[in-house]
């Protein structure tokens, strides 16, 4: 087993924090935030990154955590979406797209992330398929009349529309594609999830 660094410990206490909040990112792009971190405060102070590392404690790390969320307040982090008020309209057409798209990018997660992550990605993930498959449920019978489009929370849609994002942008930047997709289809990937992802952006921005 590979000895944990001082980046795993630090890692562990952002994901900790954003996961308090029902929040999820994977541990490549928190890695990337630390790091800049450590090389702005090595900078700022003139110091070397190995020094920089002694001034970056958890609490700091936590206060990152937190920034992040507030960034993402759209997203209502914390809240049960189930019971946000639901004010865009998706075609049943739209909403398959995003749950072959949440799918795509949860199995590019998997392959991504240590054994003793994965089931924390898979829950995140599968909360976000099930709330989507749930409305979409008992939406029909109530729309019967009209049931072109279906009614979502938008922070559920915009944090949907951010894991397919980050995947996109994992896979863009050499991530493990899953077993069964070949290397030759890594650019088609990127760009269907980021056009999917976008779209849903696209979509909320209004709301």
């Amino acid at each position: 087993m590979p000895r944990r660094t001082w980046l795993d410990s630090k890692i562990d206490v952002f994901l900790e924090e954003l996961a308090a909040s029902s929040m999820h990112l994977d541990r490549q792009r928190a890695s990337e935030l630390i790091t800049g971190q450590v090389r702005a405060i090595a900078t700022r102070m003139r110091v070397t990154e190995a020094t920089a590392r002694t001034y970056l404690d958890d609490e700091i790390v936590k206060d990152m955590a937190r920034r992040m969320l507030f960034d993402v307040a759209g997203e209502r982090p914390g809240a049960d979406l189930m019971e946000a008020p639901r004010t865009v309209p998706l075609s049943l057409a739209i909403v398959g797209i995003t749950v072959a798209a949440l799918a795509e990018a949860m199995q590019v997660r998997a392959a991504n992330e240590p054994p003793d992550h994965l089931g924390d990605v898979i829950t995140t993930y599968a909360q976000t398929l099930s709330g989507l498959g749930q409305i979409t449920a008992g939406a029909l019978p109530e729309q019967a009349g009209n049931p072109a489009e279906i009614l979502f929370p938008p922070a559920l849609l915009r944090r949907a529309a951010r894991y397919i994002s980050g995947t996109a942008d994992l896979a863009a930047n050499g991530g493990k594609l899953p077993d069964g997709i070949p290397e030759t289809a890594r650019h088609q990937l990127v760009a269907t999830l980021r056009r999917d992802a976008d779209g849903l952006t696209a979509i909320t921005a209004a709301d």
